[in-house]
């Protein structure tokens, strides 16, 4: 994705600022709303891969789910020429990973506070059913005042879905992940509490607690190894601080804090002198992972075990580790024990063989529901079929989410077993919503803006004389009769008249944009914006207006405003071509305008048989598609010179509206080509 390039003709991008296994994530600027923005992209090797769209989908709709100051916002989610992207909010800092490292030794009221703002996020993800999964510091990312925003709800399972881990296939990342999930169990809050835990010993000691050669030795000391203290590395930390993070990251579930909420209090009161004297926290010994997750034994499907005999050593050793110091002791010096351990590996291979039985016996007859969600209908119906299923009931539903034509989601859920020949009902993606716009021309402009910004559409006004409509009357809408749109990506422009009211223009040299607009809009001006080098003002200031001040013109006329880019001497200037579009804006006669008006209910000449309103769009490097960038009123056939100023890579656009039809336009604009 080059810099400069302008997506959605909304989002420009400005420069690469990270990038993963999936995805890519770039720094832009969102020309509407004059904001910077994160945009994340599926790279394009998985743009046809339906479990990577489908992860980045659901991505998308885990985190906009959440309210939380603490959680990274979500924008919007759209595709363009095959490229799905999330627009993000943009945090000005660094993941938590770097800032450890920059930062290090962290003083403990600063890790205490990042801990808690941490500790917020989860616990709202928490109270929507939503386990994260993938808590570590590279998804934590923290500004230049320590605010603390968590991100990456990519692999985020619901409570109530099957978040089953096999040995082969960890989902996580393996020195922030839970032995319970590493030994391929269900993933619970206590699953992200588990990471929780190990980011707050990273925060206090500067590094991972359990480190090794191999992702499956690290699993190992998860597992089986007691968690490293945290003051044999730093005396300073107070015995009640060390508590949380070894209540937090127990081995076995149940021994950990019930929820994040109850985690996020000890941590606010570890630092009080009254808890000084605290006694080292020590799980109870009497459980046993049996009793973890949900007090049942789970049982992990056949092929989800090990190819050799890591299972059963380690089966062997958390035997062991559950039997009484004493009985240990004794067990060494009986001289049996070759013979006792001989039996317990036939027990185990005999367990073994029992639990393959049992699950190839109930296996039969029975099917799993395979993952439909984002695929096309007829891709979704093979899926389905292939897995000896029936497609049930097909229903269409409008998203915001999943493209058109895709599956939002299977009935029963997917991964659920289910017995052969069922039925699968299938929710397809309507697309999103569309609303059918009027014909709003004679009504009252404020009336026709609250109703239609109720509905989600953003409205903009623009001004015109007019001696045939009241002042706040509409004379002309952009957009056609009867039309259907979708209100959040659609903005509806209206022509309002001013009446023949005049203003005699302030200077408004050395204002900003913003002020200027406010200007434009108390007197209701329309204001065309051009953009100049200047040594005389600084960036983003007036430098000279047409027409000048201490004239009187008529409200809802133009009035051109040039901004200053700086001086032209600045190295960090984007070097930019100039030059002209000469096109002819013909002009609509009475006898064509009623013809119009009678087709699609337009008044077609604007009020008046003599003049035409046009609004004319420009996109290139200082102006968006969206906003109007020029409004004329024509009395006959007429020749513009449309100004372009684009960079090297730049694609520049531009169209003629009159009537709510466009009448001109021109795409794929380049300065290689003028």
């Amino acid at each position: 994705m080059n810099n400069g390039y302008i997506l959605n003709d909304r989002y420009k991008i400005l420069s690469q600022i990270g990038e993963g296994g999936m995805a890519d994530v770039y720094l832009a600027q969102d020309l509407i709303l004059h904001r910077k923005v994160a945009v994340k992209f599926l790279r394009l090797d998985f743009r046809d891969d339906p479990k990577a769209k489908a992860r980045f989908q659901h991505e998308a709709m885990a985190a906009s789910g959440l309210n939380n100051p603490h959680i990274v916002g979500i924008f919007d989610v759209d595709e363009v020429e095959g490229m799905q992207y999330i627009v993000m909010e943009w945090v000005d800092g660094e993941d938590l990973k770097h800032y450890i490292a920059d930062n290090y030794p962290i003083p403990l009221g600063q890790a205490v506070d990042i801990m808690e703002q941490i500790c917020s996020a989860v616990s709202e993800a928490h109270r929507n059913n939503i386990i994260h999964r993938d808590l570590k510091p590279q998804n934590i990312l923290i500004d230049k005042n320590r605010y603390v925003k968590i991100t990456d709800f990519g692999i985020s399972k619901a409570e109530t879905e099957d978040t089953m881990t096999q040995t082969r296939s960890i989902i996580g990342s393996i020195h922030y992940l839970s032995p319970e999930q590493i030994k391929g169990r269900a993933a619970t809050k206590q699953s992200d509490i588990y990471s929780l835990g190990i980011i707050l010993f990273e925060i206090l000691t500067g590094k991972v607690p359990f480190n090794g050669d191999s992702a499956v030795s690290i699993a190992l000391k998860h597992s089986q190894e007691p968690m490293p203290s945290v003051r044999k590395i730093n005396p300073q930390i107070p015995q009640a601080l060390e508590n949380v993070v070894l209540k937090a990251t127990a081995k076995v579930p149940s021994d950990r804090y019930l929820n994040v909420d109850e985690m996020a209090a000890d941590l606010n009161t570890s630092l009080e002198l009254s808890r000084s004297d605290e006694a080292k926290f020590i799980p109870d010994s009497k459980k046993t992972v049996k009793n973890d997750v949900d007090g049942e034994t789970r049982v992990l499907p056949f092929n989800s075990l090990p190819n050799d005999d890591s299972f059963i050593n380690n089966a062997q050793a958390d035997e062991k580790q559950n039997q009484p110091e004493s009985k240990q002791s004794n067990n060494s010096k009986k001289p049996n024990r070759k013979r006792r351990r001989r039996i317990l590996l036939t027990s185990l291979i005999g367990v073994l063989l029992l639990i393959f039985i049992f699950i190839f016996v109930s296996a039969m007859g029975k099917t799993q529901v395979p993952v439909v969600s984002g695929l096309v209908e007829n891709a979704a119906e093979q899926k389905i079929e292939s897995a000896d299923l029936m497609v049930g009931k097909i229903t269409y539903k409008s998203s915001s989410n999943i493209n058109k034509g895709r599956v939002i989601y299977a009935v029963p859920k997917e991964n659920s077993t289910v017995k052969k020949n069922s039925k699968v009902d299938l929710v397809i993606s309507s697309g999103l919503r569309e609303v059918r716009v009027d014909n709003y021309v004679g009504e009252d402009y404020s009336q026709v803006a609250k109703k239609l910004e109720a509905k989600g559409f953003k409205v903009k006004r623009r001004n015109a004389p007019s001696d045939n409509f009241k002042p706040g009357k509409i004379i002309q809408q952009d957009f056609p009769v009867g039309a259907k749109y979708v209100p959040g990506k659609t903005t509806l422009v209206f022509v309002v008249s001013t009446g023949i009211k005049e203003v005699t223009l302030k200077d408004l040299t050395g204002m900003t944009k913003d002020q200027v607009i406010s200007y434009t809009n108390k007197y209701e001006l329309n204001p065309t914006f051009e953009y100049v080098y200047s040594d005389g003002q600084p960036n983003g200031r007036v430098v000279r207006q047409s027409p000048r001040a201490g004239q009187t013109i008529r409200q809802g006329s133009n009035i051109a405003i040039w901004i200053s880019r700086g001086s032209q001497n600045n190295s960090k200037a984007t070097p930019l071509n100039s030059f002209n579009i000469k096109i002819t804006i013909p002009f609509l006669d009475a006898s064509s305008s009623s013809s119009q008006s009678n087709s699609n209910g337009n008044s077609g000449n604007s009020g008046s048989n003599s003049e035409n309103i046009v609004l004319i769009y420009l996109k290139d490097h200082d102006h968006s598609l969206s906003n109007v960038y020029k409004q004329m009123v024509i009395k006959s056939d007429t020749t513009v010179y449309l100004p372009f100023k684009l960079a090297k890579n730049e694609v520049g656009k531009y169209r003629v509206v009159r009537d709510g039809k466009t009448i001109l336009q021109g795409n794929n604009i380049t300065a290689q080509s003028h």
